[in-house]
């Protein structure tokens, strides 16, 4: 986790930018993994954007159309809580990164920057109860299990807060972010057709009417 990082004042503002994010656990490697994963995947973009739309370069998988300038970058962390083999709810912490410190060479060995240095603000999100009928994994005896259940329930609440539309999530065995935008509309159609849930359909369909 991050120690004394001071949380943006008023309610969060909708993301406009295209981006991406990473979803980890809320704890120091963890999170030192997804800054480097966020690293790797907007290099891909920026060198995929510089050689153009015909160019014959292979092209990583998780990209689809043509690529866009990836602005908006998130580290997305959860925590099991309260501590313990069963807990109850899930809080959750965006973290806000600063891309040109990231993507930056600034050292001779490219060395990842100091985790402060590279993120600008953190926002506890509203926790997200889990049910009880469903049993959960052990977050104690499987994490990876525990985080994988978790991991659409916490790209949904960032989505909900941010009012980001058009998301796409990795679906399993897919590599790449975990969470890709280009336009705010797209991402409600996307969570509508991931999720079914009818909340999303009327959501993207106001952004189409200019709502």
């Amino acid at each position: 986790m991050i120690a004394n990082m001071p949380a943006p004042a008023g309610l969060p503002a909708p993301i406009r930018a295209p981006g991406m994010a990473e979803i980890k656990p809320d704890n120091g490697p963890a999170i030192r993994d997804g800054l480097n994963q966020l690293r790797a995947y907007l290099r891909q973009s920026d060198a995929s954007r510089r050689a153009g739309p015909g160019s014959r370069a292979a092209r990583p998988a998780w990209m689809s159309g043509t690529e866009p300038q990836r602005d908006s970058v998130w580290l997305v962390t959860y925590r099991p809580w309260p501590p313990g083999p069963a807990p109850s709810q899930v809080r959750i912490f965006a973290h806000d990164i600063a891309r040109d410190k990231l993507v930056a060479r600034s050292t001779r060995d490219d060395r990842l920057p100091a985790t402060k240095d590279l993120v600008k603000s953190r926002r506890e999100l509203p926790p997200v109860p889990l049910a009880k009928t469903i049993p959960f994994p052990s977050p104690e005896r499987q994490p990876d299990m525990f985080g994988l259940a978790v991991e659409d329930l916490v790209r949904q609440q960032f989505g909900r807060i941010y009012k980001r539309a058009n998301y796409r999530g990795r679906r399993p065995g897919r590599k790449g972010p975990d969470v890709l935008w280009r336009e705010l509309g797209d991402l409600f159609h996307e969570l509508a057709l991931e999720t079914g849930d009818g909340y999303w359909h009327e959501v993207a369909d106001e952004l189409g009417h200019g709502v």
